[in-house]
């Protein structure tokens, strides 16, 4: 039977600019598959992103994060987001650091040179790179620039009319946690 409301056709790949974490909220991806609540107004604040990049940094604490881009064109099919845990180091693309971001050249995916860009650890990088056991680094995993701001779920139906404590009339009978500014009686 058909429905009562028609739905709304698919938005073409060029129009898809907004962007939101995916169900399980290990990714950010501008499909199409995301709760109809996120629209109303009141929560696309909190639910949709204009760019990747705000997403990222909505989501994850960092503009640089795992993603899904319905939009992009693949020649092969794109392998699922890894986990921080499996992530490998490897040297940002102006060998200036060492990073786990998404972001290096994919040549270096080639399996001829993977042993030769990415590695198990922070140290392995700055040792192979850099003749150093440390160096300047970008770990996308544990951003320590800002903190990590995630959505809790779906938001409440109604917000509450106020507070729920009314103030009391006078001081309590009992004793202070903190000194107090002058004597009591």
């Amino acid at each position: 039977a058909p429905t009562a409301t028609p739905t709304q056709s698919p938005t073409s790949c060029p129009e898809r600019t907004t962007w939101h974490h995916n169900e399980d909220v290990n990714v950010c991806t501008n499909s199409m598959d995301y709760p109809p609540e996120w629209n109303n107004p009141e929560n696309e604040d909190s639910y949709l992103y204009s760019s990747l990049g705000a997403c990222c940094i909505a989501v994850f604490g960092t503009p640089q994060c795992p993603f899904i881009d319905d939009c992009a064109p693949t020649a092969s099919p794109t392998q699922a987001p890894t986990t921080c845990e499996e992530r490998k180091f490897h040297p940002n693309t102006g060998e200036s650091m060492c990073t786990n971001s998404f972001d290096y050249p994919p040549l270096w995916d080639n399996p001829d040179l993977k042993d030769q860009y990415f590695f198990e650890t922070l140290e392995e990088c700055c040792e192979a790179v850099f003749n150093t056991p440390t160096c300047s680094h970008e770990d996308i995993c544990t951003p320590t620039s800002m903190p990590s701001v995630s959505p809790s779920g779906y938001p409440t139906k109604e917000p509450t009319n106020g507070p729920t404590n009314a103030p009391t009339n006078g001081p309590t009978k009992e004793p202070t946690n903190a000194p107090t500014n002058g004597p009591t009686d």
